[in-house]
């Protein structure tokens, strides 16, 4: 069961954190802790480079950095205290880079980690930080979509299976969430570049009932032009879906995170909180 969470907040001016938000609710609704951590952004200056930048310059980038991580967790705060959440906080300095790895391994000690889907439109952390949590903590990764508007809800589950081992795992952090849900549907995309031994769905149909859970099953088809992300989303639309459960593939090439087709698909273009796991 998530009793401990932990959230990555977002900082700067004028942004929404809409996925501070919701943890606080998930939070709420699973009678869990609530941590939020926010990052003090220094610039990554390389040597050959540092006479370039004066010493007052770059301890201004670090006051505003500062600054603005502490208005991060005050917004959180105040949000938490809205829904009578005590909830605890962290300050992380360092590079984006730096800061991601460190959100990683301190994601090891969580349940879940509550991460805000990347804004194409504005520079930001979310994505290498997404990256970070999924591939180095070894724990869930819950996404929230950057329009997210609903708080907290699992009573519609959508499990995006394919039989990976990545897909199992992501099950396996949801269990206790899918277990409570009204609605559980494990969906199967074939595409055109099916494997050789295509998954019936039947095996996982029938784990999940071992949980108490009834489950409906689907298998859809790409079609002409479509994509897997297309399929589900379609999906999602159509059945109300809350929350989407799938794997997370990618791996890790000279410290560089690589996610897979799907995985990328999925994270660009999210329409509701997709938990994922590695």
């Amino acid at each position: 069961m998530l009793k401990d969470i932990l959230v990555h907040l977002k900082v700067g001016d004028d942004i929404v954190d809409n996925a501070s938000d919701y943890a606080v609710s998930l939070a709420a609704a699973l009678d869990a802790h609530l941590t939020g951590v926010a990052g003090s952004f220094e610039i990554d200056v390389p040597q050959i480079y540092t006479e370039a930048f004066s010493t007052d310059f770059i301890e201004t980038q670090r006051i505003e950095a500062r600054r603005l991580a502490a208005e991060a967790i005050t917004r959180f705060q105040n949000a938490a205290r809205s829904l009578s959440l005590n909830v605890d906080v962290a300050t992380i300095d360092g590079t984006i880079g730096g800061i991601a790895e460190q959100v990683g391994v301190l994601a090891r000690l969580y349940d879940i980690t509550v991460v805000s889907q990347p804004d194409p439109d504005r520079m930001g952390s979310d994505e290498v930080v997404a990256e970070s949590v999924l591939f180095d903590s070894g724990r869930a990764l819950l996404l929230v979509p950057l329009n997210q508007q609903k708080p907290f809800a699992a009573k519609r589950i959508l499990v995006a299976w394919d039989g990976s081992r990545t897909a199992a795992r992501a099950v396996a952090e949801a269990r206790g969430l899918i277990a409570k849900a009204d609605l559980v549907e494990a969906v199967i995309v074939k595409t055109s570049r099916g494997k050789a031994r295509e998954l019936d769905g039947a095996d996982i149909a029938e784990h999940l009932s071992r949980i108490g859970k009834s489950v409906e099953l689907r298998r859809l088809e790409t079609g002409t032009g479509e994509r897997v992300v297309d399929v589900l989303l379609k999906e999602v639309a159509a059945r109300d879906i809350d929350l989407v459960v799938m794997g997370g593939y990618g791996h890790s090439r000279l410290r560089e995170f690589v996610l897979g087709g799907v995985t990328r698909d999925v994270l660009e273009r999210m329409t509701v909180p997709v938990l994922m796991a590695h």
